[in-house]
């Protein structure tokens, strides 16, 4: 296996085509939806199993239609879900994202995710991946406590990690990420995440030339997703940028997942770190070009016909 996934799965609910949010009492007509798998590492695990990686996905839905529908929605990516836990103890989660051609709003019920915990992770079954990709962990609260020892263990096994860490809804950005941090090869943060959780202040590709200014990363190699900028990875020897390939998005859910997806499919197949970076973008502007987290991201044969293009 190349990649063992561990982390969160809700359905989506994307709508699209309007002017602007909706105010208290007031309704707004989308033009557009679709109802499809959502949650960082659902649609992280299906957009590298496209790009042709093996994944396994650990993680636990509810015994319900929705729990079904995910279980289903991964299968026929073909990641494996044998390590899918069903658990009638509580209900898969949901999310609705209202979806602009540049930015997003959303709401989610957790539901099942909430409880998700390093005891319901076959570690044995890990430890047979080559690479191990952790997201939104701030979505999961009961896995917090446990992290930094699933990635030591990942480590102490020979594996590559990465960790996404998603959005924090308590506005602490703490759950002892920074423990974590230490066993983690990449952190694939947003520009407002890694503001907040480890540097303070924005970032931008112009960072890039102050070299020394920059803190030391907590993780070996921290790429910083800036959108309409590119992507930025910073190392303990020093910094590398690739700017963005322009498109006219219609939706960038998951946008930040497909990037995951192509920088580090590219990094298993030995690329070089401006490659990873290159590639990463490239499967995040593609990825906006439908509605949802995996139906607008692209085989490999147009991946490279997006480059060669370009």
């Amino acid at each position: 296996m190349d990649i063992a996934v561990v982390g969160d799965l809700n359905v989506d609910l994307v709508l699209t085509g309007l002017a602007e949010l909706p105010a208290y009492r007031e309704l707004r007509q989308s033009t557009g939806m679709r109802f499809a798998l959502g949650g960082s590492s659902g649609i992280f695990a299906c957009n590298a199993a496209r790009l042709g990686a093996s994944v396994g996905f650990v993680g636990k839905v509810g015994d319900d239609e929705f729990g079904a529908f995910l279980r289903r929605s991964l299968a026929d990516a073909g990641v494996d879900v044998s390590r899918l836990k069903v658990d009638p103890s509580g209900a898969t989660g949901i999310c609705v994202s209202m979806s602009f051609p540049e930015d997003y709003a959303m709401v989610s019920y957790p539901g099942i995710r909430r409880s998700f915990c390093l005891a319901d992770v076959d570690l044995d079954y890990v430890r047979s991946a080559r690479h191990m990709h952790v997201s939104g962990y701030y979505l999961m609260p009961a896995f917090q406590p446990g992290a930094a020892e699933l990635f030591r263990r990942a480590k102490e096994a020979g594996l590559t990690t990465s960790l996404d860490p998603d959005h924090d809804s308590s506005g602490c950005w703490d759950g002892g990420i920074r423990d974590v941090l230490p066993s983690v090869d990449f952190f694939l943060p947003n520009d407002h995440e890694a503001r907040h959780i480890q540097w303070g202040r924005p970032l931008g590709l112009l960072d890039a030339a102050g070299g020394g200014a920059l803190p030391t990363p907590l993780a070996r190699t921290t790429v910083i997703k800036l959108g309409s900028e590119g992507s930025l990875a910073i190392t303990r020897e020093g910094t590398v940028s690739a700017p963005p390939f322009p498109v006219t998005p219609v939706d960038t859910t998951g946008a930040g997942d497909s990037f995951d997806a192509g920088f580090l499919d590219a990094f298993l197949r030995g690329a070089p770190l401006e490659e990873c970076l290159r590639r990463g973008n490239a499967c995040g502007a593609l990825s906006t070009l439908a509605l949802g987290g995996t139906e607008g991201f692209p085989t490999p044969a147009q991946v490279e016909e997006f480059l060669r293009s370009r």
